[in-house]
Protein backbone atom coordinates (compact mmCIF):
# COMPACT_ATOMS: atom_id res chain seq x y z
CA UNK A 1 0.00 0.00 0.00
CA UNK A 2 2.64 2.37 0.76
CA UNK A 3 4.76 1.53 -2.22
CA UNK A 4 1.42 2.32 -4.21
CA UNK A 5 1.28 6.20 -2.91
CA UNK A 6 4.80 6.60 -3.69
CA UNK A 7 4.85 5.32 -7.27
CA UNK A 8 1.47 7.71 -7.61
CA UNK A 9 3.39 10.47 -6.44
CA UNK A 10 6.45 9.58 -8.50
CA UNK A 11 4.03 9.65 -11.48
CA UNK A 12 2.51 12.71 -10.76
CA UNK A 13 5.49 14.58 -10.42
CA UNK A 14 6.83 13.10 -13.40
CA UNK A 15 4.01 14.01 -15.67
CA UNK A 16 3.93 17.74 -13.87
CA UNK A 17 7.73 18.30 -15.16
CA UNK A 18 6.67 16.92 -18.51
CA UNK A 19 3.78 19.31 -19.06
CA UNK A 20 5.94 22.42 -18.03
CA UNK A 21 8.79 21.44 -20.29
CA UNK A 22 5.88 21.26 -23.50
CA UNK A 23 4.81 24.39 -22.21
CA UNK A 24 8.61 25.89 -22.44
CA UNK A 25 8.87 24.20 -25.92
CA UNK A 26 5.64 25.61 -27.61
CA UNK A 27 6.47 29.12 -26.03
CA UNK A 28 9.38 28.98 -27.93
CA UNK A 29 7.58 28.14 -30.86
CA UNK A 30 5.85 30.51 -33.21
CA UNK A 31 4.07 29.13 -36.43
CA UNK A 32 3.57 30.69 -39.67
CA UNK A 33 4.67 30.37 -43.61
CA UNK A 34 6.71 31.84 -45.64
CA UNK A 35 6.53 33.01 -49.29
CA UNK A 36 8.27 33.01 -51.98
CA UNK A 37 9.02 35.19 -54.82
CA UNK A 38 7.51 32.13 -56.93
CA UNK A 39 4.56 32.24 -54.90
CA UNK A 40 5.08 28.90 -53.36
CA UNK A 41 3.89 28.98 -49.46
CA UNK A 42 5.87 26.89 -47.07
CA UNK A 43 4.31 26.40 -43.86
CA UNK A 44 6.63 26.22 -40.30
CA UNK A 45 6.51 25.54 -36.62
CA UNK A 46 9.60 28.07 -35.81
CA UNK A 47 12.20 29.89 -37.87
CA UNK A 48 15.49 30.27 -36.22
CA UNK A 49 16.04 34.30 -36.40
CA UNK A 50 14.80 36.19 -33.54
CA UNK A 51 15.63 39.41 -34.65
CA UNK A 52 15.32 42.00 -37.19
CA UNK A 53 17.81 44.89 -37.78
CA UNK A 54 17.46 48.25 -39.76
CA UNK A 55 17.05 51.73 -40.20
CA UNK A 56 14.13 53.45 -39.20
CA UNK A 57 13.68 57.44 -39.66
CA UNK A 58 17.52 57.69 -39.90
CA UNK A 59 17.99 55.63 -36.54
CA UNK A 60 19.60 52.64 -36.32
CA UNK A 61 16.90 49.69 -34.37
CA UNK A 62 16.62 46.34 -33.44
CA UNK A 63 12.95 44.71 -33.30
CA UNK A 64 11.90 41.42 -31.65
CA UNK A 65 10.72 38.57 -34.04
CA UNK A 66 7.42 37.78 -31.22
CA UNK A 67 6.53 41.88 -31.73
CA UNK A 68 5.74 41.48 -35.68
CA UNK A 69 3.04 39.28 -37.25
CA UNK A 70 4.56 40.35 -40.45
CA UNK A 71 7.43 40.82 -42.73
CA UNK A 72 7.11 41.88 -46.65
CA UNK A 73 9.97 42.32 -48.24
CA UNK A 74 10.00 45.31 -50.13
CA UNK A 75 13.26 44.81 -52.29
CA UNK A 76 14.27 40.99 -53.14
CA UNK A 77 17.07 40.30 -50.75
CA UNK A 78 20.30 40.28 -51.74
CA UNK A 79 23.33 37.80 -50.59
CA UNK A 80 26.57 39.28 -51.10
CA UNK A 81 29.61 36.94 -51.08
CA UNK A 82 32.67 37.00 -49.66
CA UNK A 83 35.59 35.57 -48.23
CA UNK A 84 35.05 37.29 -44.90
CA UNK A 85 31.36 36.53 -44.30
CA UNK A 86 28.03 37.03 -46.56
CA UNK A 87 26.73 39.99 -46.04
CA UNK A 88 23.00 39.69 -45.74
CA UNK A 89 20.80 42.31 -46.52
CA UNK A 90 17.01 43.02 -47.69
CA UNK A 91 16.97 46.72 -48.64
CA UNK A 92 13.63 48.39 -47.56
CA UNK A 93 10.99 46.03 -45.28
CA UNK A 94 7.68 46.37 -44.29
CA UNK A 95 7.20 45.51 -40.70
CA UNK A 96 3.52 44.47 -39.48
CA UNK A 97 3.50 45.55 -35.25
CA UNK A 98 1.25 42.40 -33.79
CA UNK A 99 -0.20 44.70 -31.26
CA UNK A 100 -2.23 47.28 -33.43
CA UNK A 101 -1.31 45.92 -36.92
CA UNK A 102 0.76 49.53 -37.54
CA UNK A 103 3.21 49.07 -40.60
CA UNK A 104 6.76 50.40 -40.68
CA UNK A 105 9.34 50.84 -43.38
CA UNK A 106 13.25 49.66 -42.22
CA UNK A 107 15.68 50.59 -44.35
CA UNK A 108 19.19 48.74 -45.15
CA UNK A 109 16.87 46.22 -43.09
CA UNK A 110 18.28 42.17 -42.09
CA UNK A 111 17.30 39.23 -39.92
CA UNK A 112 20.96 38.43 -38.52
CA UNK A 113 21.63 35.02 -37.70
CA UNK A 114 24.38 33.49 -35.55
CA UNK A 115 26.31 32.21 -38.29
CA UNK A 116 26.74 33.75 -42.02
CA UNK A 117 24.27 31.99 -43.60
CA UNK A 118 22.21 32.71 -46.43
CA UNK A 119 19.42 30.84 -45.57
CA UNK A 120 16.35 30.46 -42.77
CA UNK A 121 16.46 27.48 -41.07
CA UNK A 122 12.92 26.58 -40.29
CA UNK A 123 10.96 24.27 -38.27
CA UNK A 124 7.98 22.15 -39.29
CA UNK A 125 5.85 19.33 -37.88
CA UNK A 126 4.99 16.60 -40.29
CA UNK A 127 0.83 16.57 -40.00
CA UNK A 128 0.80 12.59 -40.09
CA UNK A 129 3.57 11.52 -37.28
CA UNK A 130 3.51 14.87 -35.85
CA UNK A 131 7.35 14.42 -36.03
CA UNK A 132 9.42 18.00 -35.99
CA UNK A 133 11.95 18.62 -39.01
CA UNK A 134 14.41 20.91 -40.64
CA UNK A 135 14.67 22.79 -43.90
CA UNK A 136 16.02 25.64 -45.12
CA UNK A 137 15.12 28.45 -47.48
CA UNK A 138 17.21 30.84 -49.22
CA UNK A 139 16.71 34.47 -48.19
CA UNK A 140 17.27 35.74 -51.33
CA UNK A 141 14.10 34.08 -52.60
CA UNK A 142 11.39 35.16 -49.66
CA UNK A 143 8.98 37.86 -50.64
CA UNK A 144 7.10 37.34 -47.32
CA UNK A 145 7.14 35.65 -43.64
CA UNK A 146 3.70 35.57 -41.94
CA UNK A 147 3.23 34.91 -38.32
CA UNK A 148 0.04 32.82 -37.33
CA UNK A 149 -0.18 34.00 -33.63
CA UNK A 150 -3.37 32.38 -31.97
Amino acid sequence: MNAAKWVRLFAVALLLVAFQAGLAVAADARPGKCITLEGQEVSFFKIDRNLVKGWWNGTPIEVPLDTVSEILFLDSPQVNYSMFGNEISAGQIELTRKSDGKKFILSDAFLPSDCNCTFITYTYRNPFTLELGTETLPIDGLKQIIFVDK
